[in-house]
């Protein structure tokens, strides 16, 4: 096993990773929403291309296989007392709305603890159905009753804190994460389409590993799994199918964004 390597292959087979041999599993899976990505619109036309050419659209029974096939090498990896966090979306799919929850068929040995609801302020528009402003993160664990939860290293500010019956003005963030998505301003950003932001990486690594241990990403994308356990002074291992994006990874490893 490899670490601090981004494998350039699927994480369908990830037989660089012996079993049981990594703390935490975090990612953003392709949604698979019909969009085709790395080109610049203007009145639903391609004027101009930039980036990694990636069409997000796979046959739905292709897609569902592809990612059982990667959760299940997910599972094998994990150690008994690793955690998983898997950011998935709402989708409309044939003109209904598909709640993510299915791919929990495919984690039955897994142990669901929080469905965290990622809320943000800004995103696609719709006029003929309220507008999406929110995705979320399954928190599931391998062990039914251990696993690495440090939550004293992830609370925050109290907006009602009363000395007189709290010992601390911190609380724990709840399962309602208010996290900006990564704008185009940002200095965050790269050319990758669909980026999410280090503040969310942070928590989840902060809070389920300690310093030294393993983090996988299987779809890696930009990097920011990466960047993020570098600086917690975590190990990273990812895998990502495009050339591209792993060269937007190691140049914000080089940089070290702060």
């Amino acid at each position: 096993m490899k670490l601090n390597h981004i494998y350039n292959s699927s994480s369908e087979d990830m037989r660089e990773i012996p079993d049981e041999s990594v703390d935490l599993m975090v990612t953003s899976p392709p949604y698979n929403i019909n969009i085709s990505y790395g080109n610049k619109w203007e009145n639903r036309k391609i004027v101009a291309t930039k980036g990694q050419k990636y069409d997000d659209k796979m046959p739905e029974e292709l897609y569902r296989l592809m990612l059982n096939n990667v959760l299940r090498e997910s599972i094998r990896v994990l150690k008994p007392n690793g955690s998983m966090y898997l950011n998935m979306k709402n989708r409309m799919v044939k003109g209904n709305l598909i709640s993510p929850n299915w791919v929990l068929d495919y984690l039955e040995k897994m142990h669901l603890k929080n469905i965290i609801i990622w809320q943000f302020d800004w995103g696609g528009s719709t006029n003929k159905r309220f507008a999406s402003r929110y995705e979320n993160i399954f928190f599931l664990t391998k062990n039914r009753d251990k696993w690495t939860f440090n939550l004293e290293d992830v609370m925050v500010p109290s907006v009602n804190y009363r000395p007189d019956r709290y010992k601390t003005q911190l609380k724990n963030p709840s399962d309602v994460w208010k996290i900006p998505l990564v704008s185009g301003n940002s200095v965050e950003r790269t050319e990758h389409p669909a980026q999410y932001p280090e503040k969310m990486i942070e928590r989840i690594i902060k809070v389920a590993t300690n310093e030294g241990d393993v983090v996988l990403d299987p779809f890696m994308g930009s990097g920011t799994t990466a960047l993020v356990s570098c600086r917690l002074k975590r190990k990273y291992i990812g895998y990502e199918i495009y050339p591209d994006y792993i060269d937007i990874a190691k140049k914000r490893l080089e940089q070290k964004i702060e």
